[in-house]
């Protein structure tokens, strides 16, 4: 009993202190990096759920990865999340080594997995945030999430950005949502009212809406939206094996009006981040948690149009889809190839777990 009133008692404090205390005032210029140069052509390639383990070949799988890099030479890479499931501090160090190794610029956002493992989320951000090239940054404030900020691209004669990439956390899995459960998190309403000052700041600061991309781990309700309208989408396939039961029933019950199985596995709600990001001239929204699923498109809602697209899955671990329609592994890299004028194309580079490590690509232009 004296240990449960313990507990009561730590859990109430802890609450006092996080619920009732002044909010952590907190410059939203932290937030932003803007130390890289653009230049015409800028390539951000997007790698996303590798899923090293204690059972992961770190030697195969980190070759892998080495060449996907070099075949592709990025400026910048984005790391979409689930990078670690059931992982050793053993196990994210050999990763580490091999980020290293690219010696290219990154950033890093979490996904649904990471903390899932024998370190500490602490441990997790701090190792990351001094890997050498790392742009991760994680600021000590009382936003939803770790990991929201901005990596700007820099003109390096005006001085100002050129374009912005967003990093947001769309967390893990929520407790409930009015006492029923879902399997998935959400970017939460906190952080889109961050988005929002940090892309008025940009304006400020630019003298205009800044083109941005913005990464993150778990789909948006847009992704499904932009699927009911059109299936064939401009790139990639829906190849998730199973369907999404228990999701939100709004979505689910639209889909079956269609006759169409949710393959989207999005989080409990929509917070409107789709909407705040339109509206601050976000051109393409970027996640990546489905492994079998490449695909991508346009979607238009009242705020306006912009793309929204999965990543491809970077490497074996885990599980992955095998494209019949394609007849390639749907392994690989995404990459943004930015433009000057603000618009920036898509390739989806699929590289095959083989001697020869075969590169075939698919090329969306003008988005």
């Amino acid at each position: 009993m004296k240990i449960n009133c313990m507990k009561t008692f730590l859990l109430l404090s802890l609450f006092s202190l996080t619920s009732c205390g002044s909010p952590k005032v907190v410059p939203i210029s932290s937030y932003f990096d803007e130390s890289l140069t653009f230049h015409e052509g800028y390539k951000v390639l997007q790698i996303t759920d590798m899923h090293w383990s204690v059972n992961t070949d770190a030697n195969h799988q980190g070759a892998y990865l080495e060449n996907l890099v070099k075949k592709i030479a990025p400026d910048y890479i984005m790391i979409t999340g689930d990078s670690l499931l059931g992982a050793t501090t053993s196990t994210a160090e050999a990763l580490i080594k091999v980020i290293e190794n690219w010696n290219v610029p990154f950033g890093i956002t979490w996904g649904n997995h990471d903390r899932e493992g024998e370190y500490s989320p602490n441990w997790l951000s701090n190792r990351f945030k001094n890997v050498k090239n790392s742009h991760y940054n994680e600021v000590d404030d009382d936003v939803f999430g770790r990991g929201n900020y901005v990596v700007s691209l820099m003109d390096s004669t005006t001085k100002k950005a050129k374009w912005n990439l967003y990093s947001l956390d769309s967390n893990s899995y929520p407790q409930s949502y009015n006492g029923v459960y879902y399997n998935y998190d959400v970017i939460h309403e906190d952080q889109v009212n961050w988005f929002n000052q940090a892309a008025e700041y940009s304006k400020t600061q630019n003298g205009s809406e800044v083109p941005s991309l913005a990464y993150f781990h778990i789909p948006l309700f847009q992704w499904a939206y932009s699927y009911l309208e059109n299936q064939d989408g401009l790139i990639g396939e829906l190849l998730e094996k199973g369907s999404y039961k228990t999701g939100p029933k709004d979505l689910l019950d639209q889909f079956a009006k269609k006759n169409l199985l949710l393959k989207n596995w999005v989080g409990y709600k929509d917070t409107g981040f789709f909407d705040a990001g339109v509206s601050h001239n976000v051109r393409g929204f970027f996640c990546g948690h489905d492994h079998s699923n490449d695909w991508g498109s346009k979607y238009t809602s009242l705020k306006g149009t912009a793309f929204v697209g999965y990543g491809v899955k970077s490497g074996t671990e885990l599980y992955y889809a095998h494209s019949t329609n394609r007849d390639f592994d749907v392994i690989g890299g995404s990459l943004s190839t930015l433009h000057g004028d603000g618009s920036f194309d898509l390739t989806h580079y699929y590289m095959q777990d083989d001697e020869a490590y075969t590169l075939i690509q698919e090329e969306v232009k003008g988005l």
